[in-house]
């Protein structure tokens, strides 16, 4: 409950505070709810400080700012003593001035921003693991202050020993966080707020951030467990979710099954009417370090969820590293990078804790680095740009005025970390269901990152053996005493480039693994070949080697640029066919390993060329209408199942089954694609092949039948199949079927799941029971 000083009282300690400071240090605040309205206020007193107060306003007019007594006061390990006073039924997107008083007057001017109330663009800061290294801290912690962010996340690991001494150089360290203005006169600190996280250093006493910033997230007035989740509502752009990772660790399970149920319910609630979805906690899912273990917990508790419901981008800590994701979607125990849209994974906390190495990289990374770092995300309402900022004191400083004019604004000089293939910015966009999409700069001039489709290499030792997925990557060598003479092939999606003209650069990145002092070529290959089925006696062996493009010696790890703009290649797999290439040794027999799209950071080609004719749209369309159909209960109807979807050659209880799926496209005004996905999230696995056909009448979920529809006379042309051997979601490339086409241009009917042969059944999720059937479409219209 907010307490307020009577008026007389106020009045006369107004009088005494002009030339009294008052007893107080560690400034901080936090935000634990709707940020456009509420605000919690923390310090500390500096020797003797009695009843200490705040004072707070909208202008720099002290009289008439209103008084408030301290709501609450915690005491952490023993003796860090600090006062929060929770300040209520603020103006948005408004400056709040303050200061504290006690018996002595009053301190030092402090002042705040409030969120907006609207879709207004703002920064935010996001960044983990404090507790060491406190030069880079301080580092860091100056950056912010030029920087001027709305407000900062932090993902845990505040200190080392979680100890009130260490708590203290902290905070100390943290008023290093403050922007110095002059305003009307006086000499005010901006003070920015702060979103706190449990990290596994603060393991020994879980109620820390509530005891050292005041955060109290369900509103219960008490310091414990449930204050390490929530949500930060930071106007109708952004909500923020803060997890507990630890919640994984023994003893803690009844408060992981609250938070997790909290977390669905608030997504499907008030996350569904936030423009952008965040999260951060501290453990990584897949660290980028091999020192780490994996944490499948979290990926089970929260990797489906956050696909569910767009959560947009997450923020990890804890490994002391940088990492970039692409946009993933979660298979079974690990992310695929998914087309249809997904989240995107930044983090791992290097905020002053020293740098790990980072050398575990996934085949959905990105890139990543060890250095010391924190995020600077702009959030605007279309687009998310996320950099990451490298410690020291280049940057330019932002004043107060500065930042008024554009919100949007950082300062000149930041050591921004350049990942491969993104640059120095990532831009994320939103698909028609709220997921994250990377944008890439697809339209107009500019530089294309093509993705790998297929790698894989190829032995004379083993003419016949295929090495797609191999563990140790893509190897190529003159002459290895086990494979023999090993050649690398490497094929890129050129689909970009359908409507480009004007190619200029093109360049070719690997990331070398093992090196070699011997010199390689890359060549231009000879035929056709796919990543599951390329052998040395598939391609030739030695004739798979045409044109050659460049050479290189890899004699150093890590990212390698290579320049092929001199070449022909580009022009001849645009010509002639996409070939793909081969890397070959010139001489010698030091062979050399490159990591493949499997084992961690994928080969990419960039082409800097005008795009101006590629533009178009992503659009995402869940199922209108699905059910499935029974031939031994042929007159009934199975919508809204609690089993979902099923298919089945012959099921001992319903017979022949098929899956009816429709996709209403009535208000797609664009008829021409260059992609259409097929979102499958298959819930019991079978290792039999399912065909998708075009359904050849019209039916309606409600009702149904197997002899409404005539049976197997509902089977029309097949346009596709799968086998569904692992669950999670499956995607079906439907592009080259025609069956868009033929839904667009007359009836549509939807499409049928039916099994191709055996009796190994198939259940799929419908949109009534869980992850509805996605289809994707990538349109080329304006």
């Amino acid at each position: 409950m907010r307490r307020f000083l009577s008026t007389a009282f106020a009045i006369s300690t107004l009088c005494l505070a002009i030339d009294a400071n008052s007893a107080s240090k560690y400034h901080r605040l936090a935000w634990d709810g709707d940020a456009s309205t509420r605000a919690v206020i923390g310090f500390s007193p500096n020797g003797n400080s009695n009843n200490p107060y705040l004072k707070f306003g909208y202008s720099t007019n002290e009289n008439s700012w209103n008084t408030q007594l301290v709501d609450s006061e915690h005491t952490f390990d023993g003796s860090l003593k600090s006062y929060f006073v929770r300040l209520e039924n603020l103006p948005a997107d408004s400056p709040v001035y303050y200061r504290v008083c006690d018996q002595n007057g009053c301190g030092d001017r402090f002042w705040f921003k409030t969120a907006p109330a609207e879709e207004a663009p703002f920064v935010i800061v996001a960044g983990g693991d404090t507790r060491t290294g406190h030069t880079t801290r301080r580092e860091g912690n100056e950056l912010l202050a030029k920087i001027r962010p709305l407000a900062v996340m932090h993902g845990g690991d505040f200190t080392n020993a979680n100890s009130a001494s260490e708590m203290d150089e902290f905070l100390q360290d943290w008023t290093l966080t403050y922007s110095d203005d002059e305003i009307d006169g006086y000499s005010y600190q901006r003070i920015y707020p702060l979103i706190p996280t449990h990290g596994n250093h603060e393991d020994d006493n879980y109620s820390t951030i509530c005891q050292v910033f005041g955060v109290d997230f369900n509103s219960d007035g008490n310091c414990n467990p449930s204050d390490t989740y929530g949500a930060v509502q930071i106007s109708p752009l952004l909500r923020v979710y803060t997890l507990n990772s630890q919640f994984q660790e023994s003893g803690w399970s009844s408060y992981a099954t609250a938070m997790n149920n909290w977390l669905e319910n608030d997504l499907t609630t008030a996350g569904a009417y936030s423009s952008w979805r965040f999260a951060q906690y501290h453990k990584p899912m897949f660290p980028h370090y091999s020192g780490k273990s994996d944490n499948p917990t979290l990926f089970n508790w929260w990797a489906q969820p956050f696909y569910d419901y767009a959560m947009n981008l997450v923020v990890e800590s804890d490994t002391h590293l940088t990492k970039l994701t692409e946009v993933v979607a979660p298979g079974n125990s690990d992310f695929f990078t998914s087309d249809s849209g997904g989240t995107v994974y930044v983090g791992e906390g290097s905020w002053g804790a020293p740098a790990r190495s980072a050398n575990d990289a996934k085949f959905w990374t990105i890139d990543m680095a060890s250095i010391q770092q924190f995020k600077v995300i702009q959030v605007d309402v279309d687009t998310l740009t996320v950099r990451t900022a490298q410690f020291d004191d280049s940057a330019s400083t932002l004043t107060r005025e500065e930042r008024a004019d554009n919100p949007l604004v950082l300062p000149e000089n930041i050591n921004w970390w350049s990942a491969n293939r993104i640059g120095e910015a990532m831009a994320l966009a939103q698909n028609s269901a709220g997921r994250s999409v990377i944008v890439e700069d697809g339209g107009g001039s500019g530089e294309l990152s093509l993705a790998v489709t297929d790698d894989s290499f190829i032995s004379s030792r083993y003419a016949s053996s295929n090495f797609d997925g191999d563990a140790d990557g893509l190897l190529a060598d003159g002459s290895d005493s086990t494979y023999g003479t090993l050649y690398s092939l490497i094929k890129f999606d050129l689909s970009k480039l359908t409507n480009c003209s004007a190619i200029g650069s093109v360049e070719l990145e690997l990331n070398i693994t093992n090196t070699s002092s011997n010199q390689y070529g890359i060549y231009l290959a000879t035929s056709d070949w796919s990543e599951d089925s390329v052998t040395w006696n598939s391609v030739g062996g030695s004739a798979a080697l045409s044109q050659l493009a460049t050479s290189f010696t890899p004699s150093s790890s890590g990212r390698q640029t290579l320049d092929l703009s001199s070449s022909t290649l580009l022009d001849s797999w645009l010509n002639n066919g996409n070939t793909g290439l081969v890397i070959a040794s010139l001489n010698g027999s030091n062979g050399v390993d490159f990591s493949s799209k499997e084992t961690g950071l994928a080969p990419a080609l960039r082409v800097a060329a005008d795009c101006s004719g590629s533009v178009g749209e992503e659009i995402s369309q869940v199922a209108s209408d699905d059910a499935f159909i029974s031939s031994r209960k042929e007159d009934d109807n199975f919508d809204g199942d609690s089993a979902g979807l099923l298919a089945d050659g012959s099921d001992l209880i319903y017979g022949t089954l098929y899956s009816l799926i429709r996709f209403d496209l009535s208000e797609l005004n664009c008829h021409q694609y260059q992609e259409a996905i097929l979102e499958l999230n298959v819930t019991n696995t079978s290792h039999n092949s399912y065909g998708i056909y075009i359904a050849t009448q019209s039916w309606q979920e409600e009702s149904a039948t197997w002899d409404s529809v005539g049976g197997s006379s509902m089977l029309g042309l097949q346009v596709s199949s799968f086998t569904p051997s692992s669950s999670g979601r499956h995607q079906i490339d439907l592009g080259a079927s025609g069956i868009i086409d033929s839904w667009l241009n007359n009836n549509n009917y939807g499409l049928v799941i039916a099994s191709e042969g055996g009796i190994n059944g198939l259940d799929i999720s419908s949109k009534e029971s869980g992850q509805s059937p996605l289809l994707t479409l990538h349109t080329l219209c304006n």
